[in-house]
């Protein structure tokens, strides 16, 4: 009579097995920590232009000063400009912290994965596009302490309105994408309306880099587009709960 020894062989785990799985509610928690920089965003993007407004710009130059008088008022507020634009830097690019939630959001609204790609990738552009031109001021401050005509500062004062408009383009494809998730879930019909509305308005505003007058309608876009992103960050912070 045979006997037969049990096996004593260690089962194999598989891999997916052996790493800790992601705690449930985890994900909500990092969605909602990713939408409060989008909040954060807001606020800081808002702060930042009221301070730009009432300690840096009236340094500058104003409408009717010659290039000469201008660029020697900039350059002797060299310190308050390169403080400002390092600001501007530092809260646009907060924007990057709140992809995370819209790609998260746009994925649940669309499986195919089409909008999150647009929202993300637009959302980079819109991160960089507009604090970029901080840097580029900053080298023509740096140029023009060189030495170098400081009648070109006049000229350079003119890349935060340009690099705005550009800005737009990318922006115009963010809030389309993140209106039609919204749409999609059935989600804020007030946040969906001010988003359609914000679209006409900032193509218009595009047209600045052609036409210089219309930069008030690209200020006022660029504020609404702003406290709309705000209200987008506090509404899916209270729905993923």
């Amino acid at each position: 009579m045979s006997t037969t020894t049990p096996s004593t062989a260690t089962p194999v785990t598989p891999a997916s097995a052996a790493t800790s799985p992601v705690p449930i509610g985890a994900d909500g928690r990092l969605t909602r920590i990713s939408a409060r920089f989008g909040l954060a965003f807001t606020i800081c993007q808002l702060a930042v232009m009221i301070g730009m407004s009432i300690f840096v710009l009236p340094k500058g130059g104003t409408l009717g000063d010659t290039p000469t008088h201008w660029g020697h008022d900039v350059l002797g507020a060299e310190t308050w400009y390169r403080a400002g634009n390092y600001a501007f830097v530092l809260a646009g690019t907060l924007l990057i912290g709140f992809l995370g939630a819209v790609h998260v959001k746009l994925r649940r609204a669309d499986a195919s994965g089409a909008l999150a790609a647009i929202g993300v990738g637009s959302g980079v552009l819109l991160a960089l596009i507009w604090p970029y031109a901080a840097v580029l001021h900053d080298v023509a401050l740096d140029v023009a302490t060189k030495g170098t005509d400081v009648r070109m500062l006049a000229g350079w004062d003119s890349i935060a309105p340009y690099s705005l408009a550009f800005s737009v383009l990318p922006r115009l494809f963010f809030i389309a994408v993140i209106v039609a998730a919204l749409r999609l879930t059935g989600e804020a019909v007030w946040l969906q309306r001010i988003g359609i509305a914000l679209l006409p308005v900032s193509l218009i505003a595009t047209a600045t880099l052609m036409f210089g007058g219309l930069f008030p309608i690209l200020a006022l876009s660029t504020l609404g587009y702003e406290l709309w992103v705000g209200a987008v960050a506090w509404h899916w912070i209270r729905t993923s709960r």
